[in-house]
């Protein structure tokens, strides 16, 4: 009885110590999969999260840097970087047109903070969505004579115009960030 008791022992060692190899062995061969920009949207789709999240976003030439991640220009993650004037427009405060007070697109849609820009549309079209550092996932929903002329960047770089509820916030925002950044334009 003894004998067949020590067996088992031996048997349960020998076979722990097994499991314990293979593990080990098999994860050291799993390699990570790398971010995508279906990853990103994921993530930024979190309204809640998003404006961490966008503070984490960092735009090259050569791709997104996202959580410390490069996330590269390829046929998967299919995107167009571009470096634009951010400008800021409202609905509620002065100096805003009927159609922002209205909170209504020139295409239409409703107009949301967090989520709607101004665009040339020659340049970047309408429902594209784009990812702006500092911003998050947005959507090309609205136009303007000063975004179409280059107005705030002397002619110099296309201009996105960030919308926002309150001139206050929008004002806070543009006193606050880059005038010039990248951004990428999703396919």
């Amino acid at each position: 009885m003894k004998n067949t008791k020590n067996k088992k022992i031996l048997a349960l060692t020998i076979l722990s110590v097994l499991l314990s190899v293979m593990s080990l062995s098999t994860s050291s061969f799993i390699v990570p999969q790398p971010l995508t920009i279906t990853d990103v949207k994921k993530e930024l789709s979190c309204k809640e999260e998003e404006p961490q999240l966008a503070k984490k976003i960092n735009i090259k030439p050569n791709g997104i840097v996202y959580k410390g991640s490069l996330i590269p220009k390829t046929d998967e993650n299919n995107f167009k970087v571009l470096t634009v004037r951010l400008t800021v427009y409202w609905a509620r405060g002065g100096g805003t047109d009927s159609d922002s007070r209205r909170m209504r697109s020139s295409t239409g849609y409703t107009l949301k903070q967090g989520d709607s820009i101004a665009v040339d549309p020659r340049i970047i079209p309408y429902e594209k969505e784009v990812i702006i550092p500092n911003v998050g996932l947005v959507k090309a929903v609205d136009t303007g004579t000063a975004v179409k002329e280059k107005t705030a960047s002397g002619g110099k770089f296309p201009v996105v115009d960030v919308f926002f509820v309150n001139k206050k916030d929008a004002e806070q925002f543009a006193n606050n960030n880059p005038k010039i950044v990248k951004i990428a334009v999703l396919n």
